[in-house]
């Protein structure tokens, strides 16, 4: 007979959490932020990525070169919102 796993209860919490996560949403998204950085700065977009802090808050980093050469890293905090 098999042993149960010793981390399903971890697994399982993961799960939920994940479904918790899944019902929230940015107030604005990545490609929202990117295009405003983009139309803000007239430069090209070189990289964008996401990182959450804590419960509530988004952190988009977007990487732009600006039309004089000069490569700027542009920070745009958004807050998290429960999908409607």
């Amino acid at each position: 007979m098999m042993k149960p796993h010793r981390s399903l209860p971890g697994l399982a919490m993961m799960l939920f959490l994940g479904a918790a996560l899944a019902a929230e949403k940015p107030e604005i998204s990545l490609d929202q932020a990117v295009a405003r950085v983009q139309a803000q700065t007239g430069g090209k977009v070189l990289s964008a990525d996401s990182m959450r802090i804590g419960r509530r808050e988004v952190i988009y980093r977007i990487k732009v070169l600006t039309p004089k050469g000069v490569v700027k890293v542009v920070q745009i905090r958004t807050e998290l919102k429960e999908k409607r």
